[in-house]
């Protein structure tokens, strides 16, 4: 049986009661989240999205992911630093030389584009 109470003052208090299975999720939510229950539903209530916290596993791939770009702007600032003859010495082919920077570069904008992913 439910118990209505009449709110006082300027900040009365809700009381939400939820169904087992429906507790479970919130309860399992916020723990991902880091958060406490009230506070999770607090912040989805407002609209507001609760960044869930990155496994281990994310980390680590997250790492991997910047390190690798990290050598790939490396290699691509020491092509830049060179001259055209000696870019065809490294390559022996100048259409397999544009085609590999063009790939180095599209390999670059796109672990920037998952590092972003990670953040949000």
């Amino acid at each position: 049986m439910k118990k209505t109470i009449e709110p006082k003052g300027r900040n009365p208090r809700i009381t939400v009661c939820y169904m087992p299975d429906e507790n479970r999720k919130i309860i399992e939510m916020a723990s991902a989240c880091g958060l406490k229950k009230s506070q999770y539903i607090h912040d989805t209530s407002l609209g507001q999205e609760p960044k869930v916290m990155m496994s281990d596993k994310e980390a680590d791939a997250l790492m991997s992911l910047k390190a690798a770009r990290g050598e790939l702007v490396l290699i691509k600032n020491a092509l830049h630093g060179t001259t055209q003859e000696q870019r065809k010495k490294y390559f022996r082919n100048e259409q397999f030389m544009r085609q590999w920077i063009e790939g180095v570069n599209s390999l670059i904008r796109r672990l920037v584009e998952i590092e972003g992913m990670f953040k949000r």
